[in-house]
């Protein structure tokens, strides 16, 4: 293939078929810097710094559940440019990396959101110490019955 020649239908769909196969992302680099809402920003050196941020306050969370929605919509909008821009091969490639990018960034926020999310659940559980197991006995039986009796 030579240098500028038009992507075809077929590179196209390959492309777009590794952005979605699982864990495609891993070891994907996250792009220096992304354009988000006209305003370039630095996404590799945020996700950095919240990757390694230790604790988080409500206003954090909101703000990564935020940044989360802005960037799953870049990724739509690069996933929309590959799938229908008439373009190079070179420039589809470029479009997929910066996508691959972009999901890789998603992806390590997610996991940070979830952990958080998780610890939340888990600090806020509530444990039931004055629970007798006579109580605990009458509950199983109880289930037990009713699904007796929906069969």
């Amino acid at each position: 293939m030579k240098s500028g020649d038009r992507i075809t239908d077929n590179e196209r769909n390959k492309l777009l078929n590794r952005l979605h196969r699982p864990l495609f992302w891993v070891g994907e680099n996250i792009p220096r810097e992304l354009e988000i809402e006209g305003k370039k920003i630095k996404l590799h050196e945020i996700i950095w710094e919240i990757v390694n941020k230790t604790r988080f306050s409500k206003t954090d969370i909101k703000n990564i559940e935020l940044f989360l929605y802005l960037l799953r919509e870049k990724e739509r909008e690069y996933e929309s440019v590959l799938e229908y821009d008439d373009m190079s091969y070179e420039e589809a490639k470029d479009i997929f990396k910066e996508t691959a990018g972009i999901m890789r960034a998603i992806m390590d926020l997610t996991q940070i959101e979830e952990g958080i999310l998780r610890k939340r659940s888990h600090d806020n559980r509530h444990v039931c110490e004055d629970v007798e197991e006579k109580e605990w006995k009458h509950l199983i039986k109880q289930m037990e019955r009713t699904k007796k009796a929906s069969k």
